[in-house]
């Protein structure tokens, strides 16, 4: 009988492991995205996150919190400030936010959207950078553009149903408990994939669209009408329609954001 036990022990261990490393994306959203405590202190005072800052604030319309690791504390956004790896933001209702990251990507996000940063980082050394949020709920516009000295490049986005990589790509993503839609504009590229059938993996390309449901169905890929996306472009539209294109590699690089190692130091 003991050993018997033993045994069971020990094949309930692997089976627990083989998950962990089978699935470490959906592992690491669902550490790093919990719900907001409703108890939660907003403060006017912002305080530094961990690490280094990997990207920042551009533009606020309204109110936007920022969360760093401790959810129970939030910040207000204003302009110029930096933001951290592990950081969460908030908008709340008719607020919208533009921001930057260290890779040189930039964001739009809409009106009731909480975005994680979970990893964001630069390393000039390596000629390599990463980039992987968490979408919890609400839309965001995406627009990832390859620093020109990078020859290693990845910028991923997981939502409760799907997991998106991007190369050069301009796309907005929308999420709700049970689905995710996804937008591509011009001179796009993504690989979509289905949490429900992560083998399989879908490609869009300019003005498509698609969603992602729970059900381990083959997505369907539509194309986006020309009126279909500047209603979508609307919707994200905080400042100029062309100035979330305006900023390339140089600009960026000559702000006072600091390129952190991909290995990081540890938080």
């Amino acid at each position: 009988m003991p050993v018997k036990s033993n045994n069971s022990v020990w094949v309930t261990c692997l089976l627990l492991l083989l998950i962990v490393l089978c699935h470490p994306v959906f592992a690491e959203m669902t550490l790093s995205e919990g719900s907001l405590p409703a108890d939660r202190v907003i403060q006017d005072a912002f305080q530094a996150g961990t690490g280094l800052p990997v990207g920042k604030i551009q533009s606020v319309r309204g109110e936007i919190n920022i969360f760093h690791r401790d959810p129970s504390v939030g910040y207000r956004a204003r302009a110029g400030l930096p933001l951290y790896r592990g950081d969460t933001l908030q908008t709340r209702k008719n607020s919208r936010v533009l921001f930057r990251l260290v890779d040189g990507s930039r964001l739009a996000m809409a009106p009731g959207t909480r975005l994680t940063l979970l990893q964001t980082s630069a390393n000039s050394a390596r000629k390599s950078s990463l980039s992987f949020l968490a979408l919890k709920r609400g839309g965001a516009r995406f627009y990832v553009n390859p620093r020109h000295d990078v020859s290693m490049f990845e910028f991923k986005v997981q939502t409760e149903t799907a997991f998106i990589q991007a190369q050069a790509a301009d796309f907005v993503i929308k999420a709700d408990p049970g689905s995710t839609e996804i937008a591509t504009f011009e001179n796009s590229r993504l690989e979509v994939t289905s949490l429900a059938e992560p083998e399989e993996v879908n490609f869009l390309s300019d003005y498509q669209r698609t969603v992602i449901t729970t059900q381990p169905v083959a997505p369907v890929v539509e194309t986006v009408s020309a009126v279909d996306a500047e209603e979508l472009m609307a919707e994200f539209r905080l400042v100029p329609a062309n100035d979330i294109k305006a900023s390339g590699a140089t600009s960026f690089r000559s702000d006072t954001i600091v390129e952190e190692d991909l290995d990081g130091p540890a938080d």
